[in-house]
């Protein structure tokens, strides 16, 4: 798993958007949309529900997010 890509996951749940995620790692916000699909794509799963604009996990992007932050 490619660190830059959980970063970005990371920071996306950490700050409330793609957007401000953005901003913080000092990217575009294109490409932390990128990251995060290529993270989706590699391991196989959603992270995120894409229905609303706010930013709301699924079961499984809970579950990374509580093993990223350790």
């Amino acid at each position: 798993m490619d660190l830059h890509k959980l970063r970005g996951f990371y920071s996306v749940v950490r700050h409330g958007g793609f957007t401000r995620a953005a901003r913080r790692l000092h990217l575009t916000q294109p490409s932390v949309s990128l990251q995060v699909k290529m993270l989706e794509r590699e391991i196989g799963t959603q992270l995120f529900d894409r229905q609303s604009r706010r930013v709301v996990l699924t079961r499984e992007g809970e579950v990374l997010f509580e093993l990223a932050q350790r």
